[in-house]
């Protein structure tokens, strides 16, 4: 019997003893004994927080006491649990930095476990096993002592530092926790902090990829809707998405634009730098986003505005000249007698 969450924990870095925890859980399940099931994922997911508070430094407004004290019982073999479950649904001093809404969810998986460890009344059934998997899945990476967001935040800032990691290693990993990691009211925020902070070279005016649009198209590829369309409308509001799809063309479709948007762009947006304009309305003709009303207008701007540059690369010019661009320009260029221009076209 294949398990979704199985295969999930598999990919996480979790210590030895928290993935003993899970087998155990599994074999149960497998079994049809849920309770022993939930017990056992119950434990692993209080084993998790265990070690993610040993292993970290305390928060800087901690009293050093308090945090000594903290250490001390998670380090007892009769304390332990009932510690870390405290600090998990501590709001008025904690040292998580979660929300609300994941303490309560907490707070009713505590009992579900009391529930199979003291044979209570109350059924455990497949899908309560279930459900607390889909909980894991869904915060165990927001629950961390700075919080999620700021938690992936700093790994992405190691992973683009060359004292940590060679450059060039694959960040799929780390995109692939924004999902769980980071709230949805928090995306924005997220894309501009770690745009700003390793994304120094993010602009329009960049032909060739780079550490951030690599970043996007592997969002694209591996987030879930939710996450893509909070990164679009970032990149939308903040000018950005010209920049992806001047790069990428591939990824025009995920910006949804509307017909007002398509002709802002040609008409406007894609003036910023001339260099790239071609490139820009070679992307619209491409996904036949150019309404074919329009096309000739189009074509007609870029001869006219566009006199001391060209296309720079042959997929450009093989989307203009499939769309009416050498024709255009020959036409204008005999009739206004402009022929002397044809040095700089190569349509």
């Amino acid at each position: 019997m294949k398990i979704a969450f199985e295969s999930w924990i598999r990919e996480k870095d979790h210590s030895l003893n928290v993935m003993k925890l899970f087998e155990e859980s599994f074999t149960c399940y497998r079994n049809s004994a849920y309770r022993a099931s939930l017990l056992f994922s119950h434990l692993a997911f209080l084993t998790i927080i265990k070690e993610l508070i040993i292993k970290s430094d305390a928060p800087p407004e901690l009293k050093t006491g308090r945090w000594t004290k903290l250490i001390q019982d998670l380090n007892d073999d009769d304390r332990w649990e009932k510690e870390v479950f405290e600090q998990l649904i501590n709001s008025k001093a904690p040292i998580f930095n979660i929300s609300e809404n994941i303490r309560q969810q907490i707070k009713y998986w505590k009992d579900r476990r009391n529930d199979c460890a003291h044979f209570k009344d109350n059924e455990i059934e497949a899908h309560h096993t279930e459900a607390f998997w889909s909980f894991l899945k869904s915060n165990l990476q927001k629950i961390t002592i700075e919080g999620g967001m700021q938690s992936l935040l700093n790994k992405f800032y190691r992973h683009y530092d060359p004292h940590y990691t060679p450059p060039n290693t694959d960040p799929t990993s780390l995109i692939k926790e924004i999902d769980e990691a980071v709230r949805i009211d928090e995306l924005d925020e997220f894309w501009k902090t770690l745009f700003v902070k390793i994304g120094h070279d993010f602009a329009f005016e960049d032909m060739y990829e780079t550490t951030v649009t690599k970043i996007v198209k592997l969002v694209f590829q591996n987030c879930n809707d939710q996450t893509v369309r909070s990164l679009v409308n970032h990149l939308k509001t903040n000018g950005h998405d010209l920049a992806i799809i001047n790069v990428y063309p591939e990824t025009f479709s995920q910006f949804e634009y509307s017909a007002s948007e398509i002709r802002e762009i040609w008409t406007k947006r894609a003036w910023r730098l001339k260099t790239l304009v071609f490139k820009i309305v070679a992307v619209l003709f491409s996904h036949g986003a150019i309404p074919f009303s329009e096309i000739k207008e189009a074509n007609q701007l870029l001869i006219s505005k566009a006199t001391d540059c060209r296309p720079q690369d042959d997929w450009t010019h093989t989307h203009l000249a499939a769309n009416g661009f050498g024709n255009e320009f020959f036409e204008i260029a005999l009739n206004q007698n402009r022929l002397y221009d044809r040095d700089k076209w190569v349509p």
